[in-house]
């Protein structure tokens, strides 16, 4: 199956059909843009607190995850880049593949090559290093700020390894 192109995955957020879905927009338009493309999520963890949610640590006080099949949304209320005072907004989103498929707007997808991947985006934005939390798997960022830039990880580091994952924006961690 190609690539959907009604989802375009970006360093700065994506783009929903005809809407850019920027990090940082509103988390009630984020959502109408994209259920308009996507349908009703399959699962929407509600409002949970940040620092105890079972997606890592998140950007405190309150987070929120919908998710499409391999395609996840993040929300925020905390203070970022983009609002102060407590405003819930789009802050990242996880892609690892399964329905939907999506592709990145150079053309990266789950299953592509390092090799790809390197000559989508390298230059002194890209980096590709051994994942810090597994040395056999990759991790690979783009223009990688505080709360901007796409990251994910590949099988390896090698030109024929795959990647696996495309995640933008902060997203949460351990």
């Amino acid at each position: 199956m190609p690539p959907s192109t009604e989802v375009v995955l970006t360093d700065e957020g994506i783009q929903a059909g005809g809407t850019w879905v920027y990090f940082g927009m509103r988390e009630e338009e984020t959502m109408e843009a994209v259920t308009a493309v996507l349908g009703d999520p399959e699962v929407d963890s509600g409002w949970i607190d940040a620092l105890s949610s079972p997606f890592g640590v998140c950007p405190p006080p309150l987070v929120r995850v919908v998710e499409w099949g391999g395609f996840s949304l993040y929300f925020t209320q905390a203070d970022s880049d983009f609002w102060l005072g407590g405003v819930r907004h789009f802050f990242s989103y996880e892609y690892v593949g399964a329905p939907p498929e999506f592709a990145t707007d150079r053309g990266i997808r789950i299953g592509s090559t390092v090799a790809e991947l390197e000559a989508a985006y390298g230059g002194p934005r890209f980096e590709l290093i051994e994942s810090p939390l597994d040395p056999a798997v990759g991790f690979w960022s783009y223009d990688l700020a505080e709360w901007t830039g796409m990251w994910g990880f590949t099988t390896g580091t090698d030109p024929s390894e795959i990647v696996v994952s495309i995640n933008g924006g902060r997203g949460c961690g351990e």
